[in-house]
């Protein structure tokens, strides 16, 4: 199970990246929205896999249920 948390640890590195570039383009006065949002939907996605990756940690049984059903 290390390498699922080592890419757990990736993942919140990468939404933290996301997050950063988001908030510089939106302190961009030319900052076009599209690029904020897709940073704000990449970073969500990170989010949402993350928590998908730690059901699967705890319980590969439920992650089953849950997200493969």
């Amino acid at each position: 199970m290390r390498e699922l948390e080592l890419f757990g640890q990736f993942l919140m590195r990468l939404l933290q990246e996301r997050l950063q570039q988001g908030h510089a383009r939106a302190l961009d006065p030319g900052g076009a929205l599209f690029d904020i949002k897709v940073c704000a939907h990449e970073a969500e996605l990170c989010t949402r896999i993350h928590a998908a990756l730690k059901a699967l940690a705890l319980d590969p049984g439920k992650f089953i249920q849950e997200y493969l059903s």
